[in-house]
């Protein structure tokens, strides 16, 4: 615009053209806009200039281009020294200065710039959310896909899980365990009176005070202490009661259907019957399904059993029950003493204490969880891939995976089968999406392919672990590179395996990584 009237005003006065504010064309333009005075007008990506295009109007000019910015300090000597070099080099022309500037250079092209690194990019990792309502307490409240039923003495059922209840207690874990299908009972053991019962538990009843040592109630001074007796029993008000609990000599009548298979329990453990295999209705989905039966006497009384079975679903003990003495009874007799502990510091009103021990109790059923999914213990489904299999449990998906609760749960032919196809997927990818389903941590390793971990998580809705996978990603290569590996080949084979898959990886890797 301004070229000719300055060559028809200014002839030989030299020309050298100058990009400014060159930091706005890799600068965030909003917060720009935002730090600028209202009644300027705003920037837009489009008022800032290729540098292609400065070159081609300095071409087309005939003249020399610079590019500079104050805020990045780049260009502002090369501006200086080259517009000296015009000036100099203008006045050749003189007689005066010809022999003087013989040695003066013409402007000199400028270095290109090198951009600054973008801002690390912020991970995010969400917070594990929750399962639609779906968790374990409320799955124990609505026992979807159950697998064992307790019947009671008075004939209350109560459904549960092997896997929730295997993996925190050892007395279940060897009562499930037990081999069911090597021969069934007599035809004279299918309907027993079991009156022997109530008289045996009545004589291990002293034996259980002394072992509890422990409950004690100090009705004098109106409050409830736990203190260590070794060789004293409950108070009379509490043992006395305990032992009418166990004592009852009413007889407790088993039938079983022709051909079940099962074992008497009376021998193995206090307060258990027997246990047999038996289809029975599903109380949620209506539809027959293998159960683990198992009696109980009238030792186990539901409010306490319900309690204690809920603590090893959650981990967490509920202190305003007004049975915490009964609880620690049956935590006691199902070997459940980190139960009987925390019902201790309640009653010694140190609740305080049970935070550790709801700690170590997560930590000891993570290790658990994790070697059933290891050998398939307890395992009710299993999911096929192309390059082999691996065995899962429905209850700890259904909480986990809102995914993995519409397909178990609705009415898809997933819910009662027990092989359901999984394609698309690798087992080693499914293998950690399980791990951390049940954990609820990630443990990946090189082996396994990031972005295909990344489909599959974003297949099965799973945010957090699509965020961990990236951050794992990231933090590797950053390693990488300050250890001095070339880390551009990764980053490329990244973007071009997420340019098939449309993943989000490996922009935030690239960027992460300054490539």
């Amino acid at each position: 615009m301004w070229f000719p009237e300055i060559k028809h005003f200014c002839p030989r006065t030299p020309i050298i053209l100058v990009g400014c504010q060159l930091d706005l064309r890799y600068a965030d333009l909003d917060t720009v806009n935002r730090a600028r005075s209202p009644l300027v007008k705003s920037i837009k990506a489009t008022d800032i200039l290729a540098p292609e295009k400065g070159h081609e109007i300095a071409k087309e000019l005939g003249i020399p281009y610079y590019e500079t910015s104050i805020v990045a300090q780049f260009g502002i000597k090369d501006v200086f020294d080259n517009s000296i070099r015009a000036a100099l080099i203008a006045r050749r022309h003189l007689q005066f200065w010809k022999s003087h500037l013989k040695k003066v250079q013409r402007p000199l092209l400028q270095a290109p710039f090198l951009p600054p690194k973008p801002p690390p990019t912020v991970l995010t990792v969400p917070d594990p959310p929750l399962v639609a309502g779906e968790g374990p307490a409320s799955l124990f409240s609505t026992p979807l896909c159950a697998d064992v039923m307790f019947i009671l003495h008075d004939g209350d059922r109560i459904f549960a899980h092997k896997v929730y209840l295997a993996t925190c207690c050892s007395k279940f874990y060897e009562l499930f365990s037990l081999n069911l299908t090597e021969e069934s009972w007599a035809d004279g053991e299918k309907e027993e009176d079991y009156r022997g019962e109530g008289r045996e538990s009545q004589k291990h009843g002293k034996e259980q005070a002394v072992r509890m040592k422990g409950l004690e109630v100090d009705k004098q001074r109106g409050e409830c202490s736990v203190q260590q007796l070794p060789h004293t029993s409950l108070p009379s008000s509490k043992s006395d009661e305990m032992l009418r609990l166990v004592g009852h000599e009413g007889a407790m009548h088993v039938a079983l259907k022709p051909g079940a298979r099962g074992k008497l329990l009376s021998q193995w453990g206090r307060g258990f019957v027997t246990i047999h295999l038996e289809y029975v209705e599903d109380p949620v989905t209506g539809k027959d399904r293998g159960m683990s039966v198992v009696t109980m006497n009238e030792l186990i009384q539901k409010g306490p059993l319900q309690a204690v079975l809920e603590y090893l679903y959650t981990g967490c003990l509920d202190a305003r029950k007004d049975h915490l003495m009964q609880v620690a009874i049956i935590a006691e007799i199902l070997e459940v003493f980190d139960l009987r502990m925390m019902v201790a510091n309640v009653l010694n009103k140190e609740s305080f204490m049970n935070r550790e021990i709801t700690k170590a109790f997560h930590v000891r059923r993570a290790n658990r969880i994790k070697e059933f999914l290891l050998k398939g213990t307890f395992s009710d489904v299993v999911f096929e891939m192309e390059d082999g299999s691996i065995a899962a449990h429905k209850p700890l998906l259904i909480s986990s995976c809102d995914w993995m609760s519409a397909m178990f749960r609705g009415s898809f032919m997933e819910s009662y089968i027990n092989k359901v196809p999984f394609p698309d997927s690798s087992l080693s990818c499914l293998r950690v999406v399980l791990e951390f389903l049940y954990t609820g941590q990630l443990v990946l390793s090189h082996q396994v392919d990031a972005v295909e971990l990344l489909v599959l998580a974003d297949r099965l809705c799973l945010p957090r672990l699509v965020a961990l996978t990236e951050q794992f990603t990231v933090e590797d290569l950053l390693r990488m590179s300050v250890q001095g590996t070339d880390i551009d080949g990764f980053v490329l084979q990244y973007l071009e395996k997420a340019q098939r898959t449309r993943c989000t990886l490996p922009s935030s890797a690239g960027h992460r990584c300054g490539t």
